[in-house]
């Protein structure tokens, strides 16, 4: 029978993957919390948005997930700059257009709201937002992502299909 010793090395190997895994997975918690964050405030603006439509006998706006992959891609150039904008309207309309082919769209942004009913109170405000909520929209897309200071950035993208 051979006997065989495990090499110091090779303990240290060992205990090295251990230490990299459990610091990297901690890591990873704190990036799956956030992303868990963000879809559900998503979730919780779209029954918010919905539930407004309901009360004008208006239909549901059914999530598109093109759309929603557009707005998010959105709200997180805006919270890395910190503003708001419509910088690349044109583009993501373009890809919209060869994508999923919408009869009419538009677009809504709005930030520092950090919760579903705030970001609809804030949109019911302004009426360019309201005639997107309101209008004979099908489909929608929205991106919720937070800024290194914390403060939300959301995009709406509204189709009608």
């Amino acid at each position: 029978m051979k006997t065989t010793y495990l090499k110091p090395w090779f303990a240290l190997v060992c205990f090295t993957m251990i230490i990299c895994s459990v610091s990297c997975s901690s890591s990873d918690d704190s990036e799956s919390n956030e992303a868990k964050e963000e879809s559900t405030i998503n979730t919780q603006v779209l029954s918010a948005l919905n539930d407004h439509r309901l009360s004008l006998e208006k239909p549901v706006l059914i999530m598109n997930a093109y759309a929603s992959t557009l707005a998010n891609e959105h709200s997180l150039y805006m919270a890395a700059q910190s503003k708001l904008s419509y910088d690349n309207l044109n583009e993501r309309a373009v890809l919209l257009i060869e994508n999923e082919n919408p009869s009419k769209m538009a677009e809504s942004v709005a930030s520092k709201y950090k919760t579903a009913d705030e970001v609809l109170e804030a949109m019911l405000n302004h009426s360019g937002n309201k005639n997107n909520i309101e209008a004979d929209f099908t489909h929608i897309g929205i991106g919720a992502n937070k800024s290194d200071s914390g403060v939300y950035y959301y995009s709406f993208i509204f189709l009608k299909k």
